[in-house]
């Protein structure tokens, strides 16, 4: 196989800034320098070429990648340099599946795969429509990974602590991003708690069904919501004297608490779900 520098450097450069793009917008969420990036891309694509036409140790090759991949990430995102290792390991999982997503692009439109990997630099003898499908469903795949995987990160379990009328409670809360439920008037965000776990707050002893009954004296604000198959409803609510997640070292005060009358887990696992503010 004859080995191109151009070849080499444009490869590398474009792939390289996808994957800082990628990076940057979807993992760190921070705004995108485009300078940045492209000065980065720059120094990784010369770095490729520099390991693939140089004769040098294979130590050497490896301390060059990780040197280049170091320089990138610090030029793109200097200001997240406390967090460099994490972004380095990104990097690299997702360099993993640009490679893999070129393999299997290759091996299907082009027959057998022309490929070099030196150092953790790929060469792939690769037509132009080929590499820009491949960036494209590469690009698709990072995306919805990267998605699952902070969807699954974003559902964790705390325990949590309420006190309201001089009294607490402790129990089990979900943390699920997907509650974004407000109050309208005052603009806060609303835990949901079962009426079960809270009703010792208010020295109660009837069900949830005669909750409407008491709820001036109880001081209960009424919050609107809309769910699927529920276009319109109604969630009786209070403002908790404080809610404490220890593990967080968070505490809110005056926190809405909305009353749920059912389990929230089947498997009761957890007994509330924590609003989107609150981690």
């Amino acid at each position: 196989m004859v080995i191109y520098a151009d070849e080499i450097f444009l490869i590398n450069t474009v792939a390289a800034y996808i994957l800082l793009y990628v990076l940057g917008a979807c993992i760190n969420k921070i705004k995108i320098r485009k300078r940045r990036l492209i000065f980065a891309s720059i120094v990784n694509g010369i770095t490729s070429v520099i390991i693939f036409t140089s004769e040098i140790p294979l130590y050497m090759s490896h301390l060059l990648r990780g040197l280049s991949v170091f320089t990138a990430i610090a030029i793109s995102f200097f200001e997240l340099r406390r967090q460099m290792l994490k972004q380095i390991i990104w990097f690299l999982f997702l360099s993993g599946i640009i490679t893999c997503s070129m393999i299997f692009i290759l091996s299907m439109f082009s027959g057998p795969v022309g490929m070099i990997i030196k150092s953790g630099t790929v060469y792939f003898d690769i037509p132009p429509l080929i590499f820009v499908i491949s960036l494209v469903v590469s690009y698709v795949i990072m995306f919805l990974l990267i998605k699952m995987f902070k969807n699954r990160k974003n559902k964790r379990y705390y325990i949590m602590t309420l006190t309201h009328n001089d009294k607490t409670v402790t129990l089990t809360a979900l943390f699920d991003s997907g509650n974004l439920l407000k109050e309208p008037i005052t603009g806060k965000y609303v835990t949901i708690v079962e009426w079960e776990k809270v009703k010792e707050l208010f020295g109660a002893d009837y069900d949830f069904s005669d909750i409407e009954k008491y709820a001036e004296e109880l001081k209960l604000w009424v919050v609107p919501f809309r769910t699927i198959g529920k276009p319109d409803g109604i969630l009786y609510a209070f403002m908790a004297d404080s809610l404490s997640i220890p593990e967080e070292k968070r505490t809110a005060k005056r926190a809405f608490i909305g009353i749920y009358d059912k389990k929230l887990s089947a498997n009761r696992e957890y007994s509330a779900l924590l609003s989107a503010d609150l981690i």
